[in-house]
């Protein structure tokens, strides 16, 4: 979840070879795909059903962050805030709105958010709702290789000290990503608390609970105001189809600015609680299972990795840090063969734990007692894979250790730091070491699969997906709540142009550049972090050599270093959420 500056790495580096996973096609127009529409048409009821569904706009299935933060986006919009939209969610959505936690606890699933989705959340409203003391900034990043040590270190200054890169300036002359004036409008504008992006760091931390808090305190206030923002939460979607005709059509008035004659393509979304909604646009924000996507029959190509990402909400000694500052602000994050372990700050002396590896070890780290699975997450950062293989070896069936893992560790790191001092003996490098964990919050650690999809297209005629329903990426980058919020803040800007333009912005037509927009950044992003997983799950000799080559000749690059964080905070891609 933390590199998403070091995704970018590979992006140069990988850049010829995302071809090979571009397996997934550019959205094709209307009337390249009348074998697929037809497809989706036959599920078309009988006459014998006479009930007339509620007519809305907008309809959005999930109410994640991404189908929550679409609602908000489309809630402060000019023209599309005087539409009828309506939101769809299986669970309770008021709850968030209710949501109070103790400061001295955290929940585990945390997300990065890079600079350009921050401004998203401030020009909706949002950012404004979340308490300051539950976001904390990330300064600086530590990324080391656990087979050979290479690291790349990462320093907000450095990628805020210029307002546009050369890089940056040359594509945008030559037409590739935008306008380099409007980009810095944009950023400027985003940043309305008064500060510059001069002192951006490079991710705010914060739990998705938090973020969706401040979602539902919005979707509230657009209520209040009049807004026709309709909640179905705590409903379930019993199945989607295109029904034909209703004898009661032609007393049905249309949503609020209207002008579509016909409904009879119009997706019909049944309810289980007896309601029907008809969509002149059906959004599927719902999650990587979609039946939003199954109904348009839009295909997801990818995999599943054999490993599993386990989370956790940990409390850290700061004192014990050797970086500057005592490490505060400033994540960590170790590539072992078995998959990458992230530490992402968090305030109060808390931190948040994503580790990926094999779906055994993820269940016996789950399973470990309190101390003993501190004492391995300190280990995971500083002993060698050998050392590790060994301890996870020694955990029993049923969680307890067959070692004293305390006693194994402080051994070997005696040793190691012995070995270290020799090495370093005449040397000017000291590498730093992130805090030690010294405690687990109860009930955090969980595991989840880890998977990469991405979907042939992101719409269909009167559909669109957003977030996972359109891809999902591995952890390793913490990009993945950044690429739907994009896609959040593309898809409304386009739906709010069409309505100004007087558009049918159900038609794929109107819908075409959304996908097109965000296709081909999502699927670098999805070819990038893959190809990085790939290459740190191995700890084959001449891999280990090329890689470290590599992170220890771009660390000592500072332009270059520059514009990967640049990319990865999203300060070079922002020309596009102006134009609204």
């Amino acid at each position: 979840m933390a590199t998403h500056i070091l995704s970018s790495t590979a992006r140069s580096g990988f850049g010829s070879r995302l071809h090979s996973v571009a397996t997934c096609r550019l959205p094709l127009a209307r009337s390249q795909l009348p074998h697929r529409i037809s497809a989706i048409r036959v599920q078309s009821t009988t006459a014998q059903d006479t009930t007339a569904p509620e007519q809305y706009d907008v309809v959005i299935v999930g109410g994640g962050i991404a189908g929550s933060a679409l609602a908000c986006a489309l809630a402060s919009g000019k023209a599309s805030s005087t539409q009828k939209i309506g939101l769809i969610e299986a669970f309770d959505l008021s709850s968030h709105a209710k949501w109070s936690p103790r400061p001295d606890q955290y929940s585990n699933r945390v997300s990065s958010l890079t600079p350009k989705s921050v401004a998203f959340l401030k020009k909706i409203g949002v950012w404004a709702e979340l308490d300051p003391s539950r976001v904390a900034e990330m300064e600086g990043m530590q990324v080391w290789d656990g087979v050979s040590g290479a690291r790349i270190t990462f320093d907000a200054a450095n990628a805020t000290s210029t307002r546009s890169s050369f890089l940056h300036q040359v594509l945008s002359t030559s037409g590739l990503i935008g306008n380099p004036a409007a980009d810095l409008e944009y950023r400027d504008s985003s940043f309305n608390d008064g500060s510059d992006i001069k002192s951006s760091p490079l991710a705010w931390m914060t739990e998705n609970l938090h973020v969706q808090y401040g979602l539902q305190k919005q979707i509230l206030g657009h209520q209040e105001r009049g807004v026709k923002l309709d909640i179905f939460e705590r409903t379930k979607v019993q199945g989607i189809t295109v029904k034909q005709a209703y004898p009661t059509d032609a007393d049905v008035s249309a949503p609020a600015g209207s002008t579509a004659a016909d409904v009879s393509d119009w997706p019909v979304i049944e309810l289980d609680n007896g309601k029907k909604l008809q969509a002149r646009l059906l959004v599927g924000a719902d999650g990587v299972n979609s039946p939003v996507r199954s109904f348009a029959s839009i295909e997801s190509l990818g995999w599943d990795y054999q490993q599993f990402g386990l989370v956790a909400t940990l409390k850290v000694d700061h004192l014990t840090s050797t970086a500057p500052g005592n490490g505060v602000g400033i994540a960590w994050q170790r590539f072992l063969p078995t998959g990458p372990i992230a530490l992402l700050p968090l305030n109060n002396g808390f931190a948040s734990l994503v580790w990926s590896t094999t779906p055994k070890i993820a269940q016996d780290l789950k399973k470990l007692p309190a101390s003993d699975f501190c004492v391995l997450v300190n280990a995971a950062f500083s002993a060698s894979p050998a050392e590790l293989e060994y301890l996870y070896k020694n955990i029993g069936p049923d969680g307890q250790p067959l070692v004293d893992f305390q006693q194994e560790t402080e051994w070997r790191a005696g040793v190691q730091d012995m070995e270290a001092f020799r090495t370093a003996f005449g040397s000017s490098r000291t590498d730093a070491k992130p805090p030690k964990v010294i405690e687990v919050q109860e009930n955090t650690r969980a595991p989840f699969p880890l998977r990469m999809r991405n979907s042939n297209s992101y719409v269909e005629d009167r559909v669109a997906l957003v977030g996972d329903a359109a891809h999902t990426v591995h952890p390793l980058a913490g990009q993945g709540l950044n690429q739907g919020l994009a896609d959040v803040e593309c898809l409304a800007r386009v739906i709010e142009q069409g309505l100004l333009s007087g558009s049918d912005i159900g038609n794929i037509h109107s819908l075409t550049p959304y996908s097109s927009e965000r296709f081909l950044p999502n699927l670098a992003m999805l070819g990038t972090v893959d190809k990085l997983s790939k290459l740190y799950n191995t700890d084959l000799s001449p891999i280990v050599w090329a890689r470290s080559l590599g992170l220890t000749a771009v660390d000592s690059m500072g332009p270059i270093k520059t514009e990967i964080m640049r990319f990865a905070m999203g300060l070079e891609d922002a020309p596009h959420s102006n134009r609204s």
